[in-house]
């Protein structure tokens, strides 16, 4: 018989909890830029606002970080992963 190791699980639902947030924040800042990107300015870069390219370069830096985090992170745990299982 197995047991729950609840520090385990509470663990892993707090780094899901952050990862989802963090892609809300992300998409909401995408939705953002791409409202900002519609209203007329005399401040533009490339033609777009200032403010959207802004907006959307802290959104795909942001994606970048969550993308290496989860990378990084996971790593470890699937290493675990199989080595738990050659034991068993």
């Amino acid at each position: 018989m197995q047991g729950i190791d609840e520090k385990e699980l509470m663990r892993g639902i707090q780094e899901l909890a952050n990862r989802l947030t963090t892609g809300m924040v992300v998409a909401a800042l995408v939705i953002g830029a791409a409202l900002i990107t519609r209203i007329p300015t005399r401040v533009t870069l490339l033609g777009y606002p200032v403010l959207a390219m802004v907006l959307f370069l802290v959104a795909a830096a942001a994606a970048a970080g969550l993308l290496v985090n989860i990378q990084l992170s996971d790593l470890p745990e699937r290493k675990r992963l199989r080595s738990h299982r050659r034991r068993e």
